[in-house]
């Protein structure tokens, strides 16, 4: 506006002038010049004042005839125009009706869009710039950057006259942008409106307005809301305003930016819209000049989305059909040809396999809704059985991974179209997991069958897949397997063919069988966790983390599993949903509940129950519901344990390993419901089940101590030694839990004087291995010996350890119901608390001092020497400690004081 105001303050002294504004579509342009006219209007200059348009750029000196309508010099202007003796001549008596004007004012000729003026008027302007030097006239002509430019001679000629000036408008920055809202919004929430009008808007005015507009609207309709970049009414009109210009080419390439979106070049919008690459390319300089784009593509989806909004549909569909075709043919993502495939409902036969494409691409990336869409649309385009075995086939596979209940309406058309040899590879063989884990065993023995005959007896890479399939088979529906992983028939080896290569499920699945059958195994756990090492939950088979995760936890490797769970669902993100993190939510509901953790445990098999439906688990619902069950049991809340065994389960569950699961689950409510015969009963068919499928190991089901449990609530303590025996001479007998938990038991089957060695390793091996549930329950059994054998103050040392464990895995209900009956219960166990400190306070502080150097292994003269008394001393110290906390020997004393605070306050640690 200074510039402005300087040459029309030279027009005032006699010295024409010419200025040209440009810039890109909506920039201000034309505001700018009304704001200028009507300032030197007020200052009293004539103005002069029109605008070139596309319909009228055909018509001889329409721009002229425009500048003058309404003046006293229109009708010798028009007269001028009708005349034939000659441009000269007519330029001549233009000129001098303008110096008739400038003899008693200034005057101002200004001519908007000249760009589109005809080709006559811009001889007649170029002609009043050449007489601009002594008369006192200002030009100001605004053109818009695009494919219809001033031609370089204008330019040129306009360009060397003396005064002449030349303006190039940009976007506001956001210091403009600033400028422009100050006074609109709350100050606060002013810099967040600046950053998200400049992101949307690119800082072109027409649109900062609307959405200024906009963003008022909506904050006058809510006041509580903060001020935001909302892209509503006011913005839609500001993004025609700039497309729907005189200027067809700019609407058609704003349009085909607009469809193409990021994939948008010029060479490719100019091929979708029929337009020339030169026009295309000064098209997109001048959106990219006018901030409207940003690296080529529009700044923002809903200026793109303004403009298709009001593209006719036919038109549109027509837009999507060709970019697709276009970005096939040019090797775009399928993802990305597939936007245009869905919004054009393509279904020619070559858009059926990009959009099978599409649609597992979509899958990997977590856009469940577009490989749906993708999927839909593949069907409508099979038009060969091949393509409508692909695409039952991609169903299946995407289905599974969203949730296993979109799978079962399509069984019945998987098997058919296996039976018909139309499935190919892996995909044939995987067929029979999909109907395993609905329960339709039946169906999977024959696509068994199946898959050792006809077309693909020799297809190997049905061979090597069904090879694993058999691996899963067998630790997942034993009966299914048949006997063809470990020895039963199988056919001859292909010849000429390398080796099968063993894939991470296979070998993960091998290792799990290994360790179900025969116990913790070194090799195999080592193994399984290098595995984990190279596996990512997106992208690994979800075969190989379940089966690598499960070879730690029944390999006893409860700790290395919880790392390997934790690292695998930080991976899959917060709040995932999918069979993935379901199963992967089921496993570390498992691995809490062997460390005792059980509102983890409850939190995570709940977890894996929401990820999918419940009829999308299939059979392998038991092992989230064994996890609820056993961990409500445990937590005293037998009620909701119960209500959990009342869910709906398939009847088939009960011949897969998921109904060991849930069967040992139950058998565990029904001992703490006092039903202990219904509890041996659900134990012992666990046992024969697991004897008959070969997973007969207590790291996997320790159904023998849990048998053993329920004889000696029956009353039958020498069938549960037996049991006990048994399981310790068992593959995976020997780890730390599993013999923990059968040390307990035998105790409580033996003599009250064999009890305390057998209970106090038990307590040594269950603290070892973090089995907390566990431990409870062996303090609980050792306090109760203790009290028996004449220690009631060891006795409540041990029930306050007990305590304690309970407290760190929320377990109290456990420990008010072991303790019940115990002298030491009080309320809650707060007496056993308070008897031990009453017996640790009643030691006096010498005392104390003698007792920790006793309890660590110190002779009597040795402490006399430390404390600087006698050995006699020493003696007479003991006895009274002895005395007093009811122990008989310095072997219960260091018991004794193991886990206590005798040392607390006496700074004995740092005396011994």
């Amino acid at each position: 506006m200074d510039l402005l105001a300087d040459v029309l303050a030279g027009v005032q002294r006699r010295e024409g002038g010419v200025v040209l504004i440009g810039g890109g579509p909506g920039v201000g342009k034309t505001a700018l010049l009304d704001v200028f006219l009507r300032r030197a209007a007020d200052a009293g200059a004539q103005v002069f004042s029109a605008s070139g348009s596309v319909s009228a750029s055909g018509v001889d000196l329409a721009v002229i005839k425009e500048l003058f309508l309404g003046s006293d010099d229109e009708e010798e202007i028009r007269a001028a125009t009708r005349s034939s003796k000659g441009a000269a001549e007519f330029e001549d008596r233009l000129f001098a009706a303008m110096c008739r004007e400038t003899r008693s004012q200034l005057v101002v000729v200004a001519v908007d869009d000249v760009q589109l003026a005809d080709a006559a008027s811009l001889r007649c302007l170029l002609y009043l710039v050449r007489r601009l030097r002594t008369a006192p006239l200002m030009m100001v002509l605004c053109e818009s950057t695009g494919p219809q430019m001033l031609p370089p001679a204008f330019h040129a000629e306009l360009l060397r006259h003396p005064q002449a000036r030349q303006l190039r408008l940009l976007p506001l920055s956001r210091d403009g942008i600033a400028g422009v809202i100050e006074h609109h919004v709350d100050t606060v929430e002013a810099p967040d409106l600046v950053a998200d009008f400049h992101a949307v808007s690119g800082g072109n005015p027409l649109l900062v307005h609307a959405l200024l507009a906009d963003s008022r609207d909506a904050r006058r309709l809510d006041p509580q809301q903060p001020s935001k970049a909302v892209a509503s009414t006011a913005f839609t009109k500001a993004a025609l305003a700039w497309a729907y210009r005189d200027e067809a080419e700019l609407f058609d390439v704003a349009a085909g930016v607009a469809v193409l979106g990021e994939s948008a070049t010029p060479s490719l919008v100019a091929c979708l819209v029929g337009r020339g690459a030169d026009v295309v390319d000064q098209v997109m300089t001048a959106l990219d000049t006018a901030g409207l784009l940003e690296n080529g593509t529009l700044r923002d989806a809903a200026v793109g989305k303004a403009i298709l909004e009001h593209v006719d549909a036919v038109a549109k569909a027509d837009l999507r059909r060709r970019a697709a075709r276009l970005l096939h043919d040019d090797g775009a993502p399928a993802t990305v040809v597939a936007q245009h495939l869905l919004a054009a409902s393509v279904t020619e036969p070559w858009a059926g396999r990009t959009l099978l494409d599409a649609a597992y691409r979509s899958m990997e990336a977590g856009h469940e809704e577009m490989s749906l869409d993708c999927l839909r649309l593949a069907g409508q385009s099979a038009c060969t059985e091949r393509d409508r075995a692909a695409v039952l086939m991609a169903r299946v596979k995407i289905g599974w991974q969203i949730d296993p209940r979109m799978v079962a309406p399509w069984l019945d058309a998987l098997v058919d179209t296996l039976r018909a040899g139309h499935l190919k590879g892996a995909d044939a063989a995987w067929t029979v997991k999909y109907l395993a884990w609905h329960g339709q065993f039946d169906e999977a023995g024959e696509a068994l069958v199946a898959l050792s005959e006809g077309p693909y007896a020799e297809d190997p890479r049905v061979e090597d897949e069904l090879h694993v399939v058999r691996h899963w088979l067998r630790h997942t529906v034993p009966a299914l397997d048949g006997g063809t992983v470990s020895g039963g028939p199988r056919r001859p080896p292909r010849r000429g063919l390398q080796p099968r290569q063993v894939s991470p499920s296979s070998y993960a699945l091998e290792l799990l069988g290994t360790v179900m059958a025969e116990g913790p195994d070194e090799h195999a756990l080592a193994m399984a966790e290098e595995i984990l090492r190279g596996c990512r939950s997106s992208t690994t088979g979800v075969e190989a983390l379940e089966a690598a995760l499960l070879t730690l936890v029944y390999g006893d490797r409860p700790d290395r599993a919880l790392f390997w769970c934790d690292v695998l669902l930080q991976q899959a993100g917060s709040h995932v949903r999918g069979t993935v993190a379901a199963i992967l939510a089921g496993i570390r509901a498992e691995v809490a509940l062997h460390q005792g953790a059980l509102p983890v445990a409850e939190q995570y098999a709940r977890d894996a129950l929401s990820a999918i439906s419940h009829s999308g688990w299939g059979v392998a619902i038991g092992s989230p519901l064994s996890a609820l069950v056993l961990a409500a049991t445990a937590s005293g809340k037998s009620g909701l344990a119960g209500a959990w065994l009342n869910h709906d389960v398939p009847v088939g569950m009960f011949e897969t390993r998921h109904g060991l699961l849930y069967t040992h689950a139950r058998g565990h409510y029904h001992l703490a419901v006092d039903r202990p015969a219904a509890a041996l009963d659900d134990f012992l068919t666990c046992g024969e089940l697991a004897k008959k499928w070969g997973a007969d190991t207590p790291t996997f089901l320790p159904w023998r101590s849990s048998a053993a449990q329920a004889h000696l609530a029956l009353g039958n303590p020498t069938q549960a030694r037996a049991l006990v025996r048994e399981q310790l001479g068992r593959p995976g007998g020997s780890t730390p839990r599993a013999r923990g938990v059968a040390l307990r038991l035998m105790a409580a089957s033996s003599e009250l004087d064999q009890r305390s060695a057998l209970l106090r390793e038990s307590v040594n091996l269950l603290e070892s291995c973090g089995s907390q549930i566990e431990l409870i329950r062996a303090l609980a059994d050792r306090s109760r010996a203790l009290h028996d054998l004449g220690a009631p103050a060891k006795a409540r040392m041990v029930a306050r350890h007990a305590r304690t464990v309970a407290d760190n895995c929320a377990a109290d209900a456990l420990f008010r119901r072991l303790f019940r009956d115990e002298s030491c219960e009080g309320e809650g166990g707060s007496d056993c608390s308070q008897d031990e400190d009453e017996g640790s306070v009643s030691l006096t502080a010498a005392e104390r001092r003698v007792t920790a150097l006793a309890a660590v292994g110190h002779s009597n003269r040795e402490i006399g020497r430390k404390l600087f008394i006698t050995k006699s001393t020493v003696e007479q110290h003991l006895t009274r400690v002895y005395r007093k906390l009811g122990v008989r020997s310095r072997a219960d004393l260091g018991d004794l004081f193991a886990g206590t605070n005798l040392a607390g306050t006496s700074g004995l640690a740092n005396t011994s």
